[in-house]
């Protein structure tokens, strides 16, 4: 049994409007198919009628839109509660929307709030005005009174990937829809399979000089890891790659890791491939983002692969030495 059910929250603290219950139980399965629409309100009124507010954005469940209108089309089921939030806010009270500036936030699908305080504008990629970032000291903003930017994202914040720019737009998009889908999905609802991570070097935000924009970037869980990849041997390919015994998007039991170990440890000591030089380069890239317990993490698996390399090293000194003796 599935449940989808939509809900109202404020920009940006998170917090739930009490705006009525919106909920439908279903129980299909494979072949049947269930679709729903909704059109956010453009305002609404907080419960005690002293405060009205604008709509943003649909987190879908799965992507950010600034339409008003959104198509959901299941046929998968099986994720469980699936839950989609209209968010709304308070709309500034300056008439002209203040200093020209491009303002961007940080936000998580999967956890249907911001990232805040890290920004999402990667400074060395993004181009803009000499000085005009970060904008008064907050790097959330570039000032584009000197000239126009192209705002670039950067590609992971902490354990998320970057998953797309989302400008906001005071009342929404009125014109057509977004269409929602489970298709692709396994698992229970927000999980990794959910989710589509893009290249944000491939999607940057132009901004004209003298323009304001507001802008989502959203982020989204990091694909499952693969078993790694030593030598030639790529063990995500061999142990769920097609033409494979064992089935795939499943975790090997406790003795498949066991012989993977085992595996590992032959292959480093007869094919000494380079491995690990991307993921280093992600590290240091990504250092400054993460949160204490995720350095301390890295800093053991560094540690882990430096061991296996020096045990490789070892082995292969030992082998050198016997047939030189």
């Amino acid at each position: 049994m599935d449940e989808f059910r939509t809900v109202a929250r404020l920009w940006p603290s998170g917090t739930e409007l009490d705006l009525g219950t919106d909920s439908n139980v279903l129980t299909l399965t494979p072949p049947d198919s269930a679709n729903f629409s909704r059109i956010a309100p453009p305002f609404v009124t907080s419960a005690d009628g002293m405060q009205n507010y604008e709509f943003l954005f649909w987190n879908t469940g799965r992507h950010v839109t600034n339409k008003r209108k959104v198509i959901w089309i299941f046929s998968v089921f099986g994720w469980g509660i699936w839950t989609a939030t209209r968010w709304y806010g308070t709309p500034p009270t300056t008439t002209n929307g203040g200093h020209p500036r491009v303002r961007a936030d940080s936000f998580s699908i999967q956890g249907d709030g911001t990232l805040s305080p890290t920004t999402p504008i990667d400074g060395a990629a993004s181009t803009y005005a000499a000085g005009a970032w970060p904008y008064s000291g907050d790097d959330h903003m570039i000032d584009t009174v000197p000239g126009a930017a192209t705002v670039v994202a950067h590609d992971h914040s902490g354990a998320y990937d970057f998953g797309g720019w989302t400008e906001l737009i005071w009342g929404g998009d009125p014109s057509g829809d977004f269409v929602e889908t489970d298709t692709g999905t396994t698992g229970s609802f927000g999980s990794s399979s959910f989710y589509t991570p893009v290249s944000a070097g491939s999607a940057p935000f132009s901004a004209a000089q003298n323009s304001t924009h507001d802008l989502i970037a959203s982020y989204v869980p990091e694909p499952p890891a693969k078993p790694p990849h030593f030598g030639h041997i790529d063990w995500g390919e061999v142990l769920g790659g097609i033409g494979s015994k064992i089935p795939q998007n499943v975790d090997p039991a406790p003795i498949d890791l066991i012989r993977l170990a085992a595996l590992e440890e032959l292959v480093l000591r007869t094919q000494p491939g380079a491995a690990g030089g991307t993921d280093f380069e992600r590290l240091v890239k990504d250092a400054p983002q993460m949160s204490d317990a995720e350095l301390k993490r890295s800093i053991q698996s560094v540690r882990t692969t430096l061991d296996l390399g020096k045990s490789a090293i070892s082995a292969m000194d030992a082998q050198l030495n016997q047939r030189e003796g």
